[in-house]
């Protein structure tokens, strides 16, 4: 589930872009992102994509029930395209028909952001993190900011009309 509607409900195009990558992800590994933990340090698979990002050993992620039968540099472009796809940042994950110009080959994959020292210690929340401050700091002056309760749902009241639902 895509960062931004896991905390604050924002659900867009992006955040299917995110499952796409996580989908993918799971296919190249033969794992599920959710239930792989290879170690303390990482809880899920993407976690462990990136770890092994930044050790650039990217290809341990492919299923090694595959043995040598597969394409290298397929999967190694379906891995950084995935990368690519569950970036924090929503801003910086591609469209659903770039990534898949990319994963054809059509386009050129840019490098994904890697340095942990960029974010702090939870790499993956913190540019989520700033969004949200800089929400509250724009609704203290005077814009109004949207209200989620504990379970992520948006409360307060709605300007839809019947017409609008349907």
């Amino acid at each position: 589930m895509a960062p931004e509607y896991a905390l604050w409900g924002y659900l867009t195009d992006k955040a299917d872009v995110y499952s796409f990558g996580v989908v993918t992800l799971e296919i190249v590994s033969g794992k599920n992102n959710s239930n792989y933990r290879p170690d303390d340090t990482c809880t899920c698979l993407l976690d462990w994509a990136f770890v092994l990002q930044q050790k650039g050993s990217l290809m341990e992620l492919v299923d090694p029930n595959l043995g040598t039968e597969f394409n290298e540099k397929e999967a190694e472009r379906m891995i950084k395209v995935a990368l690519l796809c569950t970036n924090a940042s929503s801003k910086l994950r591609p469209t659903m028909s770039a990534a898949l110009r990319m994963l054809e080959g059509q386009d050129i994959i840019p490098e994904v952001i890697s340095d942990p020292s960029i974010y702090g210690k939870d790499m993956r929340i913190s540019p989520l993190r700033d969004h949200y401050q800089h929400m509250e700091m724009q609704s203290s002056i005077g814009s109004l900011a949207p209200n989620f309760s504990s379970d992520g749902a948006q409360v307060g009241s709605s300007s839809s009309s019947a017409q609008d639902l349907h």
